[in-house]
């Protein structure tokens, strides 16, 4: 919307006005050109969308509409989650735009669907230090980290190079490599203390994957032993066991 306003922009201007650094602009410029959208640089103008070019509106479906309520129904049964806010604001801001009779149809159908979060966390620490470990890793930059570790482990106080964030088991961790270490570990984001941004960057590495760094393990810790375990469970709990993937090497059979 920016480079279609009306006049060029540069990169400078472009970064700050969406809050996000030049590399992040440059990458999003070229992610533009890949789309087929006509965006070119003037000199000693900046960047412009071609004035022929225009970007239509999103005519979204009657199911695409409840689909997207609908998962803003998590964020209404976890609203200290990340971003919660701004997913029922941007809900709000959907239904607006719907014509009637579709609008009220939309409302009614969500009404009566709802969600249980249980075992929420107690803290805004996740919320709080999502947004700043989602640009750092966006812009490949090192933090400043104080964290405090279960089990009455002492204080860690380090630099990291944050890589990944992922949500596992009602809450949100972090991926990212610490100079005490010198590898990569997991961070709950609920007990960071403190995450600051420093000026120092980064060159993330190409092959990193969540799914290498926690393997097989039930949920965030490899043990590194692997096991092969046998449950029987009793009839009258064997259907509902089923029902559930609890792990990806998971396999049952009925007696």
């Amino acid at each position: 919307m920016l480079l279609q306003s009306g006049r060029a922009r540069s990169a400078g201007e472009l970064a700050a006005t969406l809050g996000v650094s030049r590399r992040t602009v440059f990458r999003d410029l070229k992610m533009l050109e890949a789309a087929g959208i006509p965006c070119y640089h003037e000199p000693r103008a900046g960047y412009r969308i071609a004035r022929s070019y225009f970007l239509p509106p999103i005519n979204l479906t009657v199911q695409e509409t409840l689909g997207l309520l609908l998962l803003t129904k998590h964020a209404e049964a976890n609203p200290k989650g990340p971003f919660a806010g701004h997913a029922l604001s941007a809900a709000s801001k959907l239904i607006t735009t719907l014509p009637e009779p579709l609008r009220s149809a939309c409302l009614d159908l969500t009404q009566n669907v709802s969600v249980d979060m249980r075992g929420q966390l107690t803290s805004d620490a996740e919320a709080e230090h999502f947004t700043t470990a989602q640009a750092c890793i966006d812009e490949g930059r090192v933090c400043r980290l104080a964290y405090q570790p279960p089990a009455g482990a002492p204080r860690l106080e380090c630099e990291i190079r944050p890589y990944a964030l992922h949500f596992s088991a009602r809450a949100w961790y972090l991926m990212a490599w610490t100079d005490a270490h010198d590898e990569v570990r997991v961070l709950k984001l609920a007990r960071v203390e403190h995450l600051e941004p420093l000026p120092k960057r980064f060159d993330p590495p190409t092959n990193f994957r969540v799914s290498d760094k926690i393997g097989l393990a039930w949920q965030l810790i490899p043990e590194g032993a692997e096991h092969d375990v046998e449950l029987q469970f009793t009839e009258k709990v064997a259907d509902n066991v089923t029902e559930v993937r609890w792990h990806p090497t998971q396999k049952h059979e009925i007696l």
